[in-house]
């Protein structure tokens, strides 16, 4: 009789992807830093590990705190953060990620991972089309009812599904808000935060967090955004929009890969 050969596995999870999604995250916590979208990265992965795809979400939710947090503080400790001019956007994002964080308990996503690739394109599209972004302020006094809101959608989105929440961020606070690309992104890291805060805590009350894996990526997306903070303050826009640029594109192809065919 042929004995059955099985993977070591804890939580679920064969021992080797431990080390994969370590790996991961360091390199999202990069790509977060200098552009968002840290869960293009590691998201995907989770996935493929085999886990199901709440505790996959809870999991990166948790790790991607901590890249988010690692990432703001930095940019703080630099100056470039305003947290008065930024309070009402952080307020928005910790109620409408609340309510997204519950929502996805109960409702299908099918729908929104069909539609996302096609926004991704877009955000591509207009950091590399746009004659506007630079890292100069371009409006003193942004439209704060179109930014608010933009932020409510946003965020409710950040808690609902999250995948690529840092780049829809940094996007609204350059196209909406008229800032600057280097203070739009130290901004952006703030609200990300927030959102990932309250929508962990929900994941986390609910038992979904794989806390094995989701401490290992922690300290992984911790090393990744330090790295990436300090890449983005060096070179500015040189580097931002470049990151922005191919990881849309590169991320959508994906997901219409993965979505469609």
């Amino acid at each position: 009789m042929l004995e059955l050969i099985t993977t070591p596995s804890f939580e679920d999870v064969a021992f080797y992807w431990y080390l994969i999604l370590f790996f991961a995250s360091i390199f999202g916590g990069v790509v977060g830093s200098l552009s968002g979208g840290a869960g293009m990265i590691t998201m995907p992965l989770l996935l493929l590990s085999g886990i199901n795809p709440l505790a996959a979400l809870a999991t990166n939710k948790l790790q991607a705190c901590v890249g988010s947090f690692t990432g703001a503080a930095h940019y703080y400790a630099q100056g470039l953060v305003d947290m008065r001019t930024n309070a009402v956007c952080i307020g928005i994002a910790v109620v409408f990620a609340s309510i997204g964080a519950l929502s996805v308990q109960v409702v299908e996503v099918v729908i929104l991972s069909k539609i996302l690739p096609f926004v991704m394109i877009t955000i591509g599209a207009y950091f590399l089309l746009s004659r506007n972004i630079s890292d100069t302020d371009r409006a003193t006094t942004p439209h704060k009812a179109l930014l608010y809101g933009t932020c409510a959608g946003a965020s409710f989105y950040g808690g609902f599904l999250g995948v690529g929440i840092g780049t829809l961020i940094l996007t609204m606070l350059v196209s909406v808000g008229g800032y600057g690309l280097s203070k739009a992104l130290a901004s952006s890291r703030w609200i990300v935060f927030s959102i990932n805060i309250a929508s962990t805590l929900f994941f986390v009350l609910s038992g979904n967090v794989l806390w094995v894996l989701g401490i290992i990526m922690c300290v992984g997306q911790a090393l990744g955004a330090r790295t990436g903070a300090k890449l983005a303050l060096k070179h500015g826009t040189k580097i931002i929009k470049p990151v922005v640029i191919c990881l849309c594109f590169a991320i959508s192809t994906q997901l219409i890969i993965r979505e469609f065919f």
